[in-house]
């Protein structure tokens, strides 16, 4: 096939057509070929132009060969539909008979108004000899387009069919399904093609002048990009596997090839990479292996290695009488990592935390796996979630030993980590982890029941105070039985409805009338009435509290409306949040169905929050309390004072009351620093015209400070006790002397 010469000023885009790595096929309706390049006759070694006017079919096996009038009769019954835009391997022939495995993608276009088949190729097996023939066929191209410069009436003929076929070549390639971008000498995008769009998510307009790493998954580390360059500096080309990230931030796996273009004295003119896709052709076994068994992130085994490993180490242990301790970690507030610098910086981290855990624990190896083994497998540090870790210590001499192990762990954490923002800076993070122990056979007698304990110690360590790590004890598997019959109990009464509201007046003290109450829940129970310290950290555990919660709230408003009707005026009702009730999703719509079913003024219900229960996701947090506060609802913060107390985000909380803990009330007759932080927080309250409640009033000499010193209400034992609602009636209507 004779070869065109482009003309000048067109060489940038022949070197582009001729330097391509793919064979290109352009096949008519009755499958003869019309158009092959010279990579296409290099894969199935036919000499130069002898393709031209042969049947597809010549390169098929014969298995394919029969079945093909069957895919052109499908095409001419259904359309291009069965036929084209899939990328897939196959099998090819070469003239020798041969078999080639190829990769094809198939594309429709019109040439003068008749359909055209274009195929590119690419030739999985011979890859290097195809690059040093397309080297070869572009130094004799290049050899005679020199020649043929001074022929002016064959270059007017050459420019138009150079012309005619860089056009192909933009159809091609605008219409191949392999993503394809071209980027200047400093590496800058000047062209992506819509498979690029389609397969990245990124739109051209979006990444023109930007660079690849626009991309970057974060998955290679400097290695593997300095091999990369290295490769395109000596040899022009560099292929391989690579991960990237999507413009949604998922990452996928993606098979690449670059070519780096140079001019004659062997500078970068630019880079052209053509990649596909590997998410769905991803069938490797070793690759199998480690997307199964290996955390992508940070290489660890996840959490079906560790438990199968930690089977393994349950049955050496039984063999040997030895024992075996399972450790899980979890980062402390790790999500405001997340949200303060970003997914990539949190990911980042995660690593660099795999690593230091990876230095904490033992190391020795095992020189044979035998009945008896005489040396002892290294420690396994797995990542089981999103930031929880998981450790086996195996051959344990006694249960202390895990301590030390746990208290390098944490220790590894005290070390600042480097953070770096989506603008560049550089800050230090602490970090803290909190660990939960537990050691087979001691605390349990299978896999599933040793990582069920170690979660209960677990949630002991980061509720007795971060950065700690808790042994399972003797005592919490005394407790265990207990804990699941109380369970039990507890879901029986939630879905019975088996408990009861009492309620606490509080005190205007303008007016020295009760004006208010807050809503307490109750647990009437075969045993006597169940503490809430008891059960509602139980509820919380097991999500109960989120239908409790949702009971709670309609009982009160009804509650306060049939109170306003023997009173002749409802009552305000303060009603708590739980944590976990406080971010489901649910929330407003079980305040808006208590308000429609009591028909109660919104204004008349204050919910109570803690200051602990925002911190966690400040905006979401807000953004909840907006939405609250839109119901016509009041907001109190609970307790306030015991938490983080910070100004900053006081402002911006639409709150009406603050609620001062009765820690601060307890000794503020004779504690100082007691009383000059009530001062300080009355005077704030009023400052942002926010109500001020004092809890826990319990002396005549508190009740006086609180009155001097111009505290809204109060509420405590010294007024009224808390009670069923029978009991308000007289309370509110004697109000308090």
């Amino acid at each position: 096939m004779e070869k065109a010469a482009p003309a000048p000023g067109n060489e940038g885009a022949a070197d582009l057509l001729a330097t391509a790595t793919n064979g290109i096929i352009i096949a008519d309706i009755n499958g003869i070929i019309v158009q092959a390049n010279q990579a296409a006759e290099g894969i199935f070694q036919y000499a130069s132009g002898s393709l031209g006017g042969r049947p597809i079919t010549d390169l098929m096996p014969n298995s394919e060969r029969r079945r093909h009038p069957g895919y052109v009769t499908n095409y001419r019954e259904h359309g291009a539909r069965f036929m084209v835009g899939a990328t897939r391997e196959v099998e090819g022939l070469d003239r020798h008979g041969n078999s080639l495995p190829l990769l094809i993608s198939v594309s429709l276009f019109k040439e003068n108004g008749e359909p055209r088949f274009a195929a590119i190729l690419h030739d999985l097996s011979e890859r290097k000899r195809l690059e040093r023939m397309l080297a070869a066929v572009n130094s004799e191209l290049e050899k005679r387009v020199s020649e043929r410069t001074a022929q002016l009436e064959e270059e007017a003929k050459r420019h138009r069919e150079t012309i005619n076929r860089l056009e192909l070549v933009n159809k091609v390639v605008e219409r191949a399904s392999h993503a394809v971008a071209i980027t200047d000498a400093d590496n800058r995008i000047l062209y992506v093609n819509p498979a690029y769009e389609t397969l990245t998510g990124f739109k051209q307009d979006k990444v023109i002048g930007r660079k690849p790493t626009v991309a970057k998954s974060g998955h290679h580390g400097p290695d593997f990009y300095r091999r990369m360059w290295d490769a395109l500096d000596r040899d022009q080309h560099w292929e391989g596997e690579i991960w990237d990230r999507r413009a949604n931030g998922e990452a996928f796996p993606k098979f690449l090839s670059i070519d780096r273009l140079a001019d004659d004295e062997g500078n970068t003119r630019n880079y052209v990479a053509v990649f596909h896709d590997l998410t769905e052709q991803k069938a490797s076994e070793e690759e199998i292996e480690r997307l199964q068994y290996y955390d992508s992130l940070t290489t660890l085994p996840n959490r079906s290695l560790f438990r199968h490993r930690l089977q393994h180490e349950f049955e050496v242990s039984r063999r040997q009488g030895a024992r075996v301790g399972v450790m899980l970690l979890n980062l402390d507030r790790f999500k405001q990592i997340n949200d303060t610098f970003g997914f990539p910086a949190g990911d980042k981290l995660l690593v660099e935390v795999a690593e230091r855990l990876g230095t904490a624990v033992r190391r020795t190896d095992m020189i044979a796996r035998q009945e008896s083994r005489r040396e002892r497998d290294p420690d396994l540090v797995s990542r089981v979630g999103g930031d929880d870790f998981a450790v086996i210590l195996n051959d344990l001499k006694a249960p202390e030993n895990a301590a030390v192990v746990a208290k390098r762990m944490l220790e590894a954490m005290n070390t600042p980590f480097n953070m770096e923002d989506e603008s560049g800076q550089i800050d230090e993070v602490f970090l803290q982890a909190s660990i939960g122990i537990a050691i087979f056979p001691d605390n349990a007698a299978d896999v599933d029941e040793l990582v069920r304990v170690a979660e209960t110690a677990l949630i002991q360590a980061k509720e007795l105070g971060r950065g700690e790590f808790r042994f399972f004890s003797d005592n919490m598997n005394k407790n265990s039985a207990a804990r699941v019959r109380l369970e039990s109990d507890l879901r029986r009464a939630v879905a019975e409805e088996g408990f009861v509201l009492h309620y606490q007046p509080k005190l205007d003290l303008e007016t020295g009338r009760f004006s208010s109450m807050e809503a307490l829940i109750r647990w009437p129970h075969a045993d006597g009435m169940v503490s809430p310290a008891d059960f509602i950290p139980l509820a919380e555990e097991t999500t109960l509290i989120v239908p409790l919660g949702a009971w709670i709230l309609r009982r009160a408003c009804l509650d306060a409306v049939a109170l306003g009707e023997r009173l002749g005026q409802v009552p305000g009702v303060a009603i708590n949040l739980s944590a976990r009730q406080f971010r489901q999703s649910g929330l407003i719509d079980s305040v808006r169905t208590a308000l429609e079913e009591s028909a109660i003024l919104p204004e008349k219900v204050e919910l109570e929050i803690t200051e602990s229960m925002v911190m966690d996701d400040v905006e979401a947090a807000i953004d909840t309390m907006q939405a609250l506060r839109a119901l016509g609802v009041r907001l109190a913060i609970d307790d306030f004072g015991t938490g983080y107390s910070s100004l900053s985000y006081l402002k911006r909380f639409p709150v009406n009351t603050l609620k001062i803990d009765r820690t601060f009330i307890r000794d503020l007759t004779r504690d100082s620093e007691d009383a000059a932080i009530i001062q300080a927080v009355i005077a704030l309250a009023r400052a942002l015209n926010l109500h001020v409640v004092a809890e826990g009033v319990e002396t005549q000499g508190q009740l006086v400070f609180l009155g001097e010193h111009r505290c809204a209400s109060v509420q405590g034992f010294l007024l009224a006790r808390p009670g069923p609602i029978e009991s308000m009636p007289a309370l509110f209507s004697k109000g308090f002397t």
